[in-house]
């Protein structure tokens, strides 16, 4: 009797230590699947950081345009008037008689869309990234690779979401890779054809105030982190915050006072090539490269 109750005993050892062999095998095995399809975005990142110095950056808020910019960049023979916001939609504020887009829909704004592309005989590589604040530690990460930074802002809606395309705008310009290599800004107003669009001369200036505003804002901050000489953490922030000042203390924000090269300009993607501005931002594109 004793000797079956020792030979169970042993046959149940025996299955719980293969059971448990077993999953931590499935779960090793899960995990490098995981690491194997977050590889080749990780792995591009870092070779393209050692690549040529030919990145331009499209980034701005949300159903600004961003990829209906990319993809006419992108695909040279399709610069008909196509309509299509970064998600694929139509245009809603199109006039009713107004011709339907003629070409396909654009690539979804939750992903990254990159590719190389020759424009006015420079290699560009096109990084969009979209505007979901889930997307903003991915924005900061290719702006180590930008030689040229193109934000897009919807002329239509600027100014119910001046805040926020300023905050995003100001993170941008503050990027310490932005500024170290000083790198040029085309800051695009978007969907100029609508009939509610604002200029490009209006959105600088109401961009201007709200940056001056957020930077006086930021400045307080810094001021009450500072205070806190016992928080090393708190420190760090404040002397953070003191570094990406924009402009000059003491003067009311100008990005003429940036040492970045900064253009505003104004585009549409629905009225065709040259009406709709992108000739002048293929030239943009092409001398930032070459500068």
């Amino acid at each position: 009797m004793l000797l079956l109750i020792a030979l169970g005993s042993l046959v149940l050892l025996a299955l719980a230590t293969w059971y448990l062999l077993d999953k931590q095998s499935t779960a090793i095995s899960n995990q490098g699947i995981a690491l194997a399809a977050g590889a080749p975005a990780a792995s591009l990142l870092s070779k393209r950081r050692g690549a040529a110095n030919n990145a331009i950056i499209i980034t701005g808020p949300t159903q600004s345009g961003k990829t209906s910019l990319w993809y006419h960049l992108r695909f040279p023979t399709s610069r008909n008037p196509q309509g299509n916001d970064e998600d694929g939609k139509e245009n809603a504020k199109r006039p009713a008689n107004s011709p339907k887009p003629s070409l396909p829909e654009t690539l979804a704004s939750m992903a990254i869309n990159t590719a190389d592309t020759d424009i006015h005989e420079a290699s560009a590589l096109l990084i969009d990234i979209p505007g979901h604040p889930k997307f903003k530690f991915d924005r900061d990460s290719h702006l180590a690779l930008a030689k040229g930074v193109l934000f897009v802002i919807d002329s239509t809606t600027v100014s119910q979401s001046l805040r926020t395309t300023a905050e995003a705008l100001y993170e941008v310009l503050a990027n310490k890779h932005v500024q170290e290599k000083e790198c040029h800004i085309l800051l695009l107003c978007n969907k100029q054809d609508e009939p509610s669009s604002l200029s490009n001369v209006r959105i600088k200036a109401m961009l201007e105030d709200e940056i001056n505003s957020l930077r006086a804002s930021r400045q307080a901050s810094t001021k009450s982190l500072g205070h806190n000489n016992n928080d090393d953490d708190d420190d760090a922030a404040a002397d953070e915050r003191a570094a990406d000042f924009l402009g000059y203390d003491g003067k009311k924000f100008s990005f003429e006072d940036l040492s970045n090269p900064v253009q505003f300009n104004e585009a549409s993607m629905v009225v065709g090539h040259d009406a709709g501005g992108l000739e002048h931002i293929e030239r943009w594109i092409a001398d930032t490269i070459h500068s």
